[in-house]
């Protein structure tokens, strides 16, 4: 993921990986104080961890707060984005969206009607591009744009995968769960196999098991 976009009301905050951002499509603005009505933020910190809070990277926060303790928070660190939300029931009960429905009504892949079922990833992936009628939040538009259908990923083997990780050492595997040791739930997993893919230990700090 390169960009990330924000849109609240008329205004978009959109986020790229190295830092940059654009207030409503323009660049080089200073940053405002609201978005769309609420606060935002932008803040850069040094995020340390490990026994001897070796492992560090500096991250760049965008912090947009909602009503009451709600909030949508974009972290840039290590040439990559992290987005989270933190929504209370009240706020955000009747979402419906492409990671699906809150409450959750189904696991899996949701239609855009929040019922239908999809289980072939490249219909899911087409069921939700942007159509033409609809905001387009991101400064530039990337080929393919609506009528013209995205393009499925090139489909990835177990033998591919066994190419492109068979190459790794244990060692290397023990380094990065040593780094995302303090990462809980299901987010170890994607730490260590991002501090592999990328040799950055501390990805391990920056990006992942934060609690805000």
């Amino acid at each position: 993921m390169s960009n990330a976009a924000i849109g609240i009301g008329p205004d978009v905050l959109e986020v790229v990986h190295d830092g940059m951002y654009f207030i409503n499509g323009l660049s080089h603005v200073p940053f405002p104080s609201m978005i769309g009505g609420f606060e935002v933020t932008k803040s850069v910190d040094r995020i340390c961890r490990g026994d001897a809070r070796q492992l560090c990277s500096d991250a760049t926060m965008f912090m947009v707060r909602l009503n009451g303790n709600d909030a949508i928070r974009i972290k840039v660190a290590s040439n990559m984005l992290h987005l989270d939300v933190k929504g209370s029931h009240e706020n955000f009960h009747g979402s419906v969206g492409l990671m699906g429905t809150y409450p959750a009504l189904h696991h899996g892949k949701i239609a855009r009607d929040g019922e239908t079922f999809i289980r072939d990833s490249d219909e899911f992936g087409q069921e939700w591009q942007v159509r033409a009628f609809e905001r387009k939040m991101f400064k530039d538009e990337r080929f393919p744009q609506y009528p013209i259908l995205c393009v499925p990923p090139a489909k990835i083997t177990n033998q591919d995968r066994s190419l492109r990780f068979g190459s790794e050492t244990d060692s290397h595997r023990e380094g990065a769960e040593q780094a995302c040791a303090h990462v809980q739930g299901q987010e170890w997993e994607f730490c260590v196999l991002d501090v592999m893919a990328t040799g950055d230990y501390g990805m391990a700090a920056s990006i992942y098991g934060d609690n805000w």
